[in-house]
């Protein structure tokens, strides 16, 4: 796990020589895999992760089956990173990500609470986020969160981590990093039939880099992920 950041960063850095120009030269409204003149995206849609990191915090339960996750010294932005092909990186500020990104009760996002300086077997669990606050004052971000034993990730990164799962983390930690899967799954405003002549009641989402927000684009969820 010690070696987890200095690999995500050596991901961005050269996601970011590799993406950038493709992405200018196809593409003006911002949303990865969209067409220059619509907010929907018309062909392959990409999968991004999302980055938080904190320099300690606690993770305490309310005794009801939830814990309040406390990141405390956060940084004051979350780092968006697509899995490859498209391999688009950025920075978004932190009231804007957790404005844009979508942490609703319904289908709310699952994340990987990663420890990267406790011992091997207490540093990673799998948890489902909601209600997400930022005191940019304090530096301290904050989430109701509930552990998760049964999960599924649209991101091929975050699926590869299954194997360092853990059944806890401490109650009080140092140095915590928060890998929150790609956008979520939204109910349909009305039916949508998807290529195999399925009705579907739940369209996808995409990852809008340049206004730091999830919106609605083309196609139905996959089957595993419910809205």
């Amino acid at each position: 796990m010690k070696g987890l950041i200095a690999t995500i960063l050596l991901c961005l850095v050269l996601a970011g020589t590799v993406s950038g120009a493709e992405q200018a030269a196809n593409n003006t409204s911002g949303c990865v895999g969209c067409s220059s003149d619509s907010a929907n995206v018309t062909g392959n849609q990409t999968t991004f992760i999302f980055i938080q990191e904190g320099t300690g915090g606690s993770f305490v339960s309310d005794g009801s089956g939830n814990y309040t996750l406390a990141m405390t010294g956060a940084v004051p932005y979350t780092i968006f990173f697509a899995d490859r092909p498209a391999r688009d990186v950025g920075f978004a500020p932190m009231d804007e990500f957790l404005k844009g990104f979508g942490f609703g009760a319904r289908n709310p996002p699952n994340a990987a609470l990663i420890l990267p300086e406790e011992n091997e077997t207490s540093d990673q669990v799998i948890v489902e986020l909601t209600n997400p606050q930022y005191d940019n004052a304090t530096g301290t971000l904050t989430y109701t969160a509930s552990l998760l034993q049964e999960y599924a990730f649209k991101s091929g990164w975050l699926e590869d981590q299954r194997s360092k799962v853990d059944a806890s983390i401490p109650e009080r930690f140092g140095r915590v990093v928060l890998v929150i899967d790609s956008c979520p799954c939204w109910p349909n405003k009305e039916a949508i039939q998807c290529s195999n002549g399925v009705w579907m009641g739940c369209h996808n989402t995409c990852w809008e880099t340049k206004k730091f927000r999830c919106i609605e684009c083309d196609g139905c969820c996959n089957g595993k992920f419910f809205c």
